[in-house]
């Protein structure tokens, strides 16, 4: 007499298969991404489809979507850890700080900016207020009003002249100098 395998048997190894493919739909190297904290300023790893998560060091809620405005907007502040983008007719009036991962401006943009990422702004496009930015991208006819700090952080530098250390001669230049 052959032996057969109990249909019991069969569909507890399927049930059996089944979680063992649960722990393999586990986010892999690919579907992570990471994430510098907008407050804290950690990096930590988070799944690509999340919208939003909590930081695991400052507890703070963290916006990972990208926000695009194509209308007029005022709000006290903005703060995600995409990218913000203001289309041609959008205008936004931020009472506080927009605070993002990058900023693409198109149409006008009034308050306090402070991006992570790169900043972007289009002709005929306005900034009203400060920006703080790693690196600045301006289309010609656009409008800039305000105080602008470009560049890396002081911590990371990259072997830039920091501001606040004199140059050589234990001073820093000056208007007056002659540069010829």
């Amino acid at each position: 007499m052959l032996a057969r395998e109990c249909p019991l048997d069969e569909a507890q190894g399927r049930r059996l298969s089944y979680m063992a493919g649960a722990e393999s739909n586990l986010p892999t190297g690919d579907d992570r991404a990471t994430v510098v904290c907008l407050h804290c300023g950690k990096p930590q790893e988070v799944g690509r489809r999340a919208m939003s998560i909590t930081c695991k060091f400052c507890h703070k809620s963290l916006k990972l979507e990208d926000i695009p405005i194509k209308t007029y907007n005022a709000r006290r502040v903005i703060e995600t850890c995409g990218v913000v983008t203001v289309e041609k007719k959008g205008n936004v009036v931020v009472s506080d700080r927009i605070v993002c991962g990058g900023l693409v401006v198109r149409g006008k943009v009034k308050g306090t900016v402070v991006s992570h990422g790169p900043v972007l702004v289009g002709p005929e496009a306005e900034i009203r207020g400060d920006v703080t930015a790693p690196t600045l991208a301006v289309g010609a006819g656009a409008v800039l009003e305000g105080h602008y700090i470009i560049g890396p952080k002081n911590g990371d530098n990259g072997g830039a002249v920091n501001e606040s250390e004199p140059t050589s001669g234990g001073r820093r230049p000056s208007v007056d100098d002659d540069f010829d």
